[in-house]
């Protein structure tokens, strides 16, 4: 098994074992897939079966290159979202075009990682959290996000997640994601920071730090047209960049989730409303916790691009120097 030190590490890491290894697999032709264009196209692909990676460091959960600029106002909408068990279509399309193919009824996704995580049947998440709690040997601690009735629904979506499996080891929370299949250039950079970003969130609720991150992929794939992409990634490697911990307690945690979750949403509804001023009260006060408030900066950012505006930048204390040019750049 591969450890890194980071994941900007893995990821160029995998890139190259997919260019060296990879067997090529011809199109998928199902009209209700991503993988056909939805139908429209033919797009073969490049992949390896059953990879897998481990990153050592969870905070460092960025990958900087200029070939493939990382959207964090997106990475930290998408894990608001996930932690408040949303799925309304609406917010990850306010960060990203595209997101509405993907909507069987264009309101709702349905097969929405965080939404299946912690509302969908239950908090899973808290509550194999709390089997830890109560029985720190456990191996029951697995969250599914695939269910059987997917494998008989005709939809667009059949998540790319199967689930999360915890581990208490050596006083540190030890995270598994257990993906089907994963996009190894353009989706997995969001993919694993939403995931180390609810593993950090889970240690906290334990009170320990996160320990190894680890990803595991049935299928782990680009496609041919992006094969030069992924050389020039490759050739020229992906550069480490951190964020600040979630707290290491329960509280701590919370709060941090909880200032997240209303940040994005508020800012998000101001500037959907053309509210400057109201961006403008949000943008200009600290978060109490370190992680949310390098998610202020990078959401206000991007609020203000919303508004037409271009040149305000916010600023976060917690954010080092390759996060801060991350965020100039929204």
């Amino acid at each position: 098994m591969d450890v890194f030190r980071s994941f900007a590490n893995a990821y160029t890491s995998g890139l190259q074992a997919v260019l060296d290894e990879g067997s090529d697999i011809p199109s998928v032709r199902d009209p209700l897939s991503k993988a056909s264009d939805f139908g429209r196209n033919d797009r073969p692909y490049r992949e390896l079966i059953a990879h897998r990676s481990t990153i050592e460091n969870p905070t460092s959960c960025l990958a900087v290159t200029p070939y493939l600029p990382v959207n964090l106002s997106y990475c930290f909408g998408l894990l608001a979202w996930s932690l408040d068990g949303r799925n309304d279509v609406e917010t990850p399309a306010y960060y990203r075009r595209g997101a509405h193919e993907y909507s069987d009824d264009q309101h709702t996704l349905s097969g929405a990682f965080g939404h299946r995580l912690v509302t969908a049947n239950g908090n899973q998440l808290e509550e194999v959290v709390g089997r830890i709690e109560r029985d720190p040997a456990h191996r029951r601690a697995f969250a599914l996000v695939l269910e059987p009735q997917d494998n008989f629904r005709q939809s667009r979506e059949y998540p790319c997640a199967v689930g999360v499996h915890l581990f208490l080891r050596d006083g540190a929370l030890v995270w598994l994601t257990v993906m089907r299949a994963q996009q190894a250039l353009t989706v997995l950079p969001y993919d694993a920071f939403l995931f180390m970003g609810m593993q950090q969130y889970a240690a906290g609720l334990l009170g320990v730090p996160a320990g190894r991150y680890i990803h595991q992929s049935g299928t782990f794939h680009f496609y041919d047209n992006e094969a030069a992409l992924a050389r020039k990634i490759v050739d020229d490697p992906a550069v480490p960049a951190s964020l600040p911990a979630f707290p290491t307690t329960p509280d701590g945690a919370r709060e941090a989730a909880r200032e997240l979750v209303g940040l994005e949403s508020r800012l998000r509804l101001a500037a959907q409303a053309q509210d400057t001023a109201a961006v403008d009260r949000i943008a200009a006060t600290p978060a109490v916790t370190d992680i949310a408030d390098v998610a202020r900066a990078c959401l206000a950012t991007h609020a203000y691009r919303k508004l037409g505006d271009t040149t305000s930048l916010v600023t976060s204390r917690a954010a080092e120097p390759a996060v801060a040019e991350l965020i100039s750049a929204i």
